[in-house]
Parts: structure tokens; sequence; C-alpha cells
């Protein structure tokens, strides 16, 4: 049947297909290439009905031009946080109130291309010594966003890091999770493989609280962003809680892997079919 299809009707089946699915790739695919953010969109359009937004480089959504450019495609949107100059744990005040003033900044953004999720990083503590302030700190952040996120429709998720220490809600930890609220968890599959915790954050008490997730695939060492199945992730063994999390499955890769765009969009459709 599909063979038999015109190109505009194969285009729509897909599209359709993905937005059933909830399939959708991040513009971080396109970061530090030579493509625009209009570039990144036509690409994908036709391909996803989801596509995640970023605030940095190439492709930053904070640029007016770039606001006004995404009205015009038939997409929906999610918002990435900047991957600079944000700490959320950050036991210096100042630095804490800014990250929370750039956090309005960016909502306010969202709420211009209609996007349904913001994707905020939790914040880094450098070193060991300073931990439980960190903790104190973020956990103060994450009940002044739950009353910031009831001035906008657009709903606000931390995201589970990658393994490198210095980095705060690398597991599931039940002091975090206590003070999440209404704040969801946007849940990076590649990080948990790292940190080999995929397990915890999908079992009972936590998968409940994941609104949005993050796919890539690597080899348990590095955060490579690769291609699902160009890694060691044993995703089949997830597929059923993949397939039971209601919110959107974002395909995360880096541009080394711009190729693998198409690949990696049918690897995802055949897992959560």
């Amino acid at each position: 049947m599909y063979k038999d299809l015109t190109l505009t009707e194969r285009k729509w089946f897909i599209n359709n297909l993905c937005e059933t699915m909830k399939i959708g790739v991040s513009c971080s695919v396109f970061l530090d290439s030579k493509k625009s953010l209009p570039n990144a969109l036509d690409f994908l359009e036709g391909k996803v009905k989801y596509v995640e937004l970023l605030c940095d480089g190439n492709l930053n959504i904070m640029k007016e031009e770039n606001i006004e450019v995404v009205d015009s495609y038939n997409l929906k949107y999610t918002l990435h946080c900047p991957l600079t100059d944000l700490n959320l744990s950050s036991f210096r005040e100042k630095i804490r109130r800014a990250s929370l003033d750039l956090v309005r900044d960016i909502l306010q953004v969202a709420s211009k291309v209609n996007s349904s999720i913001l994707v905020l990083h939790p914040g880094y503590c450098v070193f060991k010594d300073d931990y439980t302030v960190a903790l104190e700190s973020l956990i103060k952040t994450l009940k002044e966003l739950n009353r910031i996120q009831e001035e906008y429709s657009t709903k606000i998720t931390i995201e589970n890091m990658p393994s490198y220490s210095m980095f705060m809600f690398r597991e599931p930890t039940k002091e975090i999770l206590e003070h999440l609220e209404d704040i969801g968890i946007t849940f990076d599959i590649g990080h948990a493989f790292l940190n080999r915790n995929i397990e915890s954050f999908l079992e009972r008490g936590v998968i409940e609280k994941i609104t949005h997730v993050h796919i890539h695939d690597n080899n348990g060492d590095l955060d490579e962003h690769l291609c699902i199945g160009k890694g060691r992730i044993p995703f089949g063994d997830y597929r059923d809680k993949l397939r039971r999390i209601n919110g959107i499955k974002m395909i995360e890769m880096q541009n080394n892997s711009i190729d693998d765009i198409v690949k990696c969009i049918e690897h995802l459709k055949d897992l959560l079919e």
C-alpha cells in the first residue's frame, strides 16, 4: 500500500504517523552547522510533527527573526533551555536569581512560539563540599518554578543529566523528586544509560512524572548522542515502558549525525509500533 502512494501522500502518512506516536527531532542535530533555523525546519517539516527549538548558536530562538519564522511551519514545538549561562542550583543567590530571570525570558518566548514543553537543566555543583548547599538551592528553585509555571501555558520540565559528577539530578533521588510538585521530568535515556539507572527512572512512582523524552544512543562511556542502533542501549528492553509514557519522544542527536536523521526516525517508529 505505502509504495503505491504519491510523494505528497507519503509525506502526509509519515507525518500523521509521527504525530500519533509523538515522535520529534531536536534542532540540536543542526547546532554548529551551516544551517539556519529556517533551513532546519524546512528539512524536518514532513518528516516529523514535533521539533525541539534551542536557545543557542545558529538556531537561537531568542532572536526576534527566528521567533517570527516558526509560525509559518506545520509543526509543533518544545523548547530547550540554553546549554550555557544557566545554573539553577547555584548557591550564589545572585547567580540563581539571574538564572530564574532568564527562565522567565525563555518562557515568554515559549509562549510566542506555542511551545508545549520547556526543558531545563537542573544545574551543577563542581565541588563535593558544596553539594548540600547546591541541593538546597535547587529545591528552592523548584518551588519558585512551580509558582512561575502558573503564569504560563508551557509545562516546565527538569532533565536528568549525564554521568559527570558536577551535574545535579543524575539519579531519581527522593530528595529531588519529592520537591518537583507540578514540574515534570524530561527523561533522557542516553544520560540514564551512562548512569546505569534507566530502570530506576522507569519504575512506578517516577515514570508517572515523565512528560517528555530525549532519545539517543551511546556506548556507555561518553554522551555521544548517536542514532538509535549505533550504540549499546538495549532499546527493545524498554519498549513497553517507553510506549506507556504519554509524552513526545524527541530524537536528540549532534551535527555529526545529520545523515542519520531519517534512519533514526524509522528506528524509533519501529520501536514504538
